[in-house]
């Protein structure tokens, strides 16, 4: 008996032997190799206590129960599980860490078929695999499969089969293994294929450049987007320089931060590379060092194109200093560079010059002729400009019509009286704007450096005065700045902040100038006309203060003020029983392009209860042939309101007379530039009479204005004028004087008595 116990013993470990030669070689760690071959012992010799356990005398049946302990013990204290199956797969002998890894009580585990805890793709792989060994006896490791746990939840296993024999060479009676549970090593290794998917992704579909840089600065891996960017394939970069991308100035900028890179320390940067195509790309590069065991062995390089965003940039700064009209500088731009100017002007000690200028009665032209046709002239004008100041030179536009000269170096001021010349006469030339000729004129002012300031802001104001003193003079010529200016310029700003302030206050008076009819000798209407009445300054002129209304926009609201009061008045000398006659109000070319003037001046005859036959509206001549088509409608919108029409300073302008014909108007006020020379001057005697006559024949009505004398009174007469108005008759009067005229009128047959009675 114990013969046969010690041949079973040495059978066992003979078969231990075995599974060391076949042992866990693929896959399997050192470790799993000598569990493997403990539990495999151990099973052996349990089997071979537990058969032969009956053969034993009682005390050796203790000394081998004892060994069984010491085996299960040792089957226990592994983490792998053991097992022992019959030919069919069922459950004879385990551990418990098999129990832990089925998730199965142990007395429920017993006798259930290890496949009941796979898939059943699984189960069928096993069963072949079951098959395999047996037919060849030879052991199979590296299996691997995934335990369904009995409550459903899943863990990635790894086990060996050996095939078990009743004896050596004896038939099969089942199988054994072990069984690791590798479901930490499988997630892990899922994280990791997952990682470096991500990697891969985010490597290959990043939008931005993405390379790997040796040390000696070639190429070494790229992304796609990186030959996107460049327009190079990987072969024609991989094992090539970044350098042969660069120019001079980005080869010096990427070095310096590549040596960095090299050093472990990332640096983020704009740089531009040559694409090959030629043009330059701009990037945002980010050079980071790759980093393992603690060692820079390369450089990443990530590259944003950011080719639209400086461009855009760009645009935005060049928007920032230059005008959107004419690309011109603009204020910012200018002070900047006279800033600049000065300092090199006293480090240099030389002069330096400013010029302002602005194009006279642009504000006409623009509202006349619409705001398309104004922008094109000032393109043109700047075009000019540009022509007239050397490259040294710097023109600016300040808004609206205004531009600014900086001449930074002044060595002789002649040439500074040579580019103001030179500027008129350009500006000069007739401008040719669709089809339509056009001729403007232009006021320089100009100030020097350091004789007229020392600062930016003090050289440009008394550039401005000197331009208005320009314009105030003769316009169309230039001026430099003096002193007495500044004064000037000073009492033009305070009136213009003060006539802001005089509608609210009250301070705009009308006066009347009666209009004569020269055949009954009866008052048949007045010219309101506006006076300011400064509470310091006294009765202002309406030629200091209606070009300022003109300049600041006010002209508007006072002509609105001045239209309803004469209405106003009108209607109360009606209602106070004197004869019903006209009143004639001017209009300003301002107010006549207001969209809504037809509107307004109907409401205004509303409010105030006169009848629009007794209101007579007068417009320049100049206005009338402006944008004849405009005028025309607005005309008829007028006429059709029953309102009287005229036209103002006619002989002034250039009117068409097939303009005028098509023109609803009532008469025309003949000039009194020519009333004035009338009995001297034949031509403005021939003037005069050819207006008369031309208006006769448009069965127009004819007032002459600017009457003085007697001789002009009977010229006028006896060339048929049908009305007149001037000192001769009277003078303008308030409201009260008028009056007390009519009331004379009233009761008087005749001009001539009216005339003695003055």
């Amino acid at each position: 008996m114990i013969k046969l116990l010690a041949l079973r013993i040495v059978a066992i470990y003979l078969l231990l032997a075995c599974l060391f030669q076949i042992g866990y070689i693929d896959g399997v760690s050192n470790v799993m190799l000598s569990i493997a071959g403990i539990l495999t012992t151990a099973g052996f010799l349990y089997f071979a206590i537990r058969r032969n356990l009956e053969l034993f005398s009682r005390k050796e049946a203790v000394f081998w129960k004892r060994e069984e302990n010491k085996l299960r013990s040792t089957l226990e204290s592994i983490q792998d599980g053991y097992y022992e199956t019959n030919m069919e797969g069922n459950l004879v002998l385990f551990n418990h860490a098999l129990v832990d890894i089925l998730g199965l009580p142990e007395d429920e585990l017993r006798e259930r078929n290890i496949t009941e805890f796979m898939s059943m793709e699984d189960a069928r792989k096993l069963k072949q695999t079951n098959q395999w060994v047996s037919h060849t006896g030879t052991a199979v490791n590296c299996v691997g499969w995934e335990v369904i746990r009995w409550d459903g939840t899943r863990k990635s296993v790894e086990g060996s089969i050996v095939l078990i024999r009743e004896s050596e060479g004896g038939r099969p009676t089942g199988y054994r293994g072990i069984i690791r549970d590798i479901t930490e090593r499988k997630d892990s290794e899922r994280m990791l294929e997952e990682s470096q998917y991500r990697y891969k992704s985010l490597f290959d579909h990043n939008p931005d450049l993405v390379c790997s840089i040796g040390f000696d600065g070639t190429f070494t891996t790229m992304n796609p987007s990186t030959e996107k960017i460049t327009g190079y394939s990987a072969n024609q970069l991989m094992g090539r320089t970044w350098s042969h991308l660069l120019g001079t100035g980005s080869k010096l900028r990427m070095l310096r931060y590549f040596v960095r890179a090299k050093r472990g320390i990332s640096s983020s940067f704009e740089i531009s590379v040559q694409h090959k195509h030629g043009y330059n790309v701009d990037l945002q590069i980010r050079l980071v060092p790759i980093i393992i065991d603690n060692q820079v062995v390369g450089v990443f390089a990530i590259g944003k194109d950011i080719t639209e965003h400086k461009q855009a940039e760009e645009t935005i700064n060049h928007m920032a200093y230059h005008d959107a009209l004419t690309d011109l500088p603009n204020r910012r731009l200018f002070i900047e560079q006279l800033t600049l100017g000065l300092v090199q002007a006293e480090r240099g000690s030389y002069k330096l010059a400013v010029m302002f200028l602005d194009l006279d009665r642009f504000k006409y032209i623009n509202d006349s002729l619409g705001h398309t046709f104004g922008d094109r002239l000032l393109q043109t004008i700047a075009d000019r400009l540009h022509q007239c100041i050397s490259t040294t030179g710097m023109i600016a536009r300040m808004g609206g019509d205004e531009f600014t000269i900086l001449l930074p170096v002044v060595i002789d001021e002649n040439t500074v009286v040579q580019t103001a010349e030179s500027i008129i006469e350009a500006i000069n030339q007739p401008i040719l704007i669709d089809g339509r000729e056009c001729s403007v004129t232009t006021s320089i002012g100009i100030s020097l450096y350091p004789d007229d300031g020392s600062d930016a802001q003090t050289l440009m104001m008394n550039a401005d005065a000197a331009m208005y003193r320009s314009k105030e003079i003769n316009r169309n010529t230039y001026e430099f700045f003096n002193p007495v200016m500044s004064v000037q310029a000073s009492e033009r700003l305070e009136v213009a902040q003060e006539l802001h302030k005089a509608l609210d206050r009250n301070e705009f008076v009308l006066v009347y100038q009666p209009q004569l009819h020269f055949e009954s000798g009866q008052i048949t209407g007045v010219e309101a006309l506006v006076r300011w009445q400064h509470p310091r300054r006294g009765m202002v002129s309406p030629v200091e203060f209606i070009p300022l209304a003109e300049e600041t926009g006010m002209i508007v609201p006072i002509g609105e003020w001045v239209l309803r009061t004469a209405c106003r008045q009108n209607k109360a000398w009606q209602d106070a029983g004197y004869g019903p006659m006209r009143v004639a109000v001017n209009l300003s070319a301002y107010q006549f392009k207001q969209s809504n003037i037809v509107q307004k001046v109907d409401e205004i005859l509303q409010e105030t209860g006169l009848k629009p036959e007794y209101l007579e509206l007068e417009i320049t001549e100049s206005i009338s042939m402006q944008n004849a088509d405009y005028v025309i409608e607005t005309l008829d919108q007028l006429n059709r309101l029953g309102i009287q029409i005229s036209i103002d300073d006619f002989g002034t302008g250039y009117s068409s007379l097939s303009y005028l014909r098509d023109f609803p108007i009532h008469r025309l006020k003949i000039d009194r530039s020519f009333v004035n020379d009338i009995t001297a001057s034949d031509g403005d005697a021939v003037i005069a009479a050819s207006i008369i006559a031309m208006a006769r024949s448009l069965n127009l009505e004819v007032i002459a204005e600017g009457v003085e004398t007697e001789k002009q009174f009977e010229f006028l007469l006896s060339k048929g004028c049908n009305e007149m108005q001037g000192y001769f008759i009277s003078k303008p009067l308030p409201a009260e004087a008028i009056t007390d005229r009519l009331l004379i009128n009233k009761i008087t047959a005749t001009g001539h008595t009216f005339m003695q009675n003055n």
